[in-house]
């Protein structure tokens, strides 16, 4: 079915001059990896191709990358296709799909909402960039070494390193596809976990400032926290996994201030408990054990603890 779907795909970019990439709000490496991956492939693999990018590309994952090219968004003058990477509902892409003659979406999350013209959805792929690296096995298919990298990124981003559970046989097969375009493994791991010294210092603002309950481990970060680490709102929530690997925190939590839209944003990890339903609830979601959500303001933090520990406590 898999391989029928990406047979649709291919044929339906040929009939498009026209290409725009979207991807989610809030993007991780997998959001950036697929989005550039997919740029990169349609580039090396079809002719004539005008390939634009839709969100905002401030965030500080965008320079790991090393992207050379323009980052350009269209006019839509001509009948534009829209692919969607990692987004699981329409609600979370970053960027108007309804200019879009079309819409192709490729996602790895719980299905919720088929938004697509076509849907090449996965629950059971371990990320979005798993899923276009195997369009490789398609012999058209080609990337250069920084589309490789780049969805070799985003496979590493959602599986922590192959270590999470939706890691399987498909996700090393994937990683051999593109460790075999030859790009420096050393350089990007260092791209992606090389620290600064301004990270120890909020490293150890978070430990200091901790909370534990019942279970659930989490720290909060307001807006003069922020200010005062000198990091965005977004660089905030990427310290989640600080807190695990504790064998007493089932869950543990970033809740970040975004004074942007006068809400708090929350990373929601954890280790056999599922989170998901929890996230949706609190509009958000994502998968079984990473998930975010979003509160409308730090009273409903309280509720969403009680929810955590009642699944705990299940």
């Amino acid at each position: 079915r898999v391989k029928i779907m990406i047979e649709k795909i291919l044929k339906k970019i040929d009939e498009y001059e026209c290409i725009c990439l979207y991807r989610h709000v809030n993007p991780d490496y997998d959001a950036f990896g697929s989005q550039f991956g997919m740029y990169d492939l349609i580039q090396n693999t079809f002719e004539n191709k005008e390939v634009y990018f839709a969100g905002d590309f401030s965030s500080d994952l965008v320079a790991k990358y090393q992207f050379n090219g323009e980052i350009n968004e269209p006019n839509f003058e001509k009948p534009t296709l829209g692919i969607v990477l990692d987004t699981a509902n329409q609600e979370r892409i970053d960027g108007d799909i309804s200019l879009c003659k079309e819409i192709i979406k490729i996602d790895h999350h719980i299905v919720v909402d088929s938004y697509g013209n076509l849907n090449l959805e996965d629950s059971t792929a371990s990320s979005c960039s798993q899923i276009v690296a195997l369009f490789l096995k398609n012999k058209r298919v080609k990337l250069s070494s920084f589309g490789a990298a780049a969805l070799y990124m985003g496979i590493i981003g959602d599986t922590n390193r192959f270590m999470y559970s939706a890691t399987d046989e498909r996700t090393f097969e994937a990683a051999i596809y593109l460790y075999n375009y030859d790009f420096d493994m050393q350089a990007l791991y260092e791209r992606m976990y090389m620290k600064h010294v301004k990270d120890l210092k909020v490293n150890a603002f978070i430990l200091n400032h901790y909370i534990e309950d019942e279970g659930v481990a989490y720290y909060v970060l307001k807006d003069e926290d922020l200010k005062h680490l000198n990091i965005s709102r977004e660089r905030g929530s990427d310290f989640v996994n600080l807190l695990s690997s504790v064998d007493e925190y089932k869950v543990w939590l970033a809740i970040t201030e975004n004074t942007k839209d006068h809400n708090w944003r929350v990373s929601m990890r954890s280790r056999h408990i599922p989170v998901n339903e929890i996230a949706n609830k609190y509009r958000g979601g994502g998968h079984a054990f990473a998930s975010g959500a979003t509160l409308l303001s730090l009273d409903e933090l309280s509720l969403l603890l009680n929810d955590i520990k009642e699944r705990i406590n299940e």
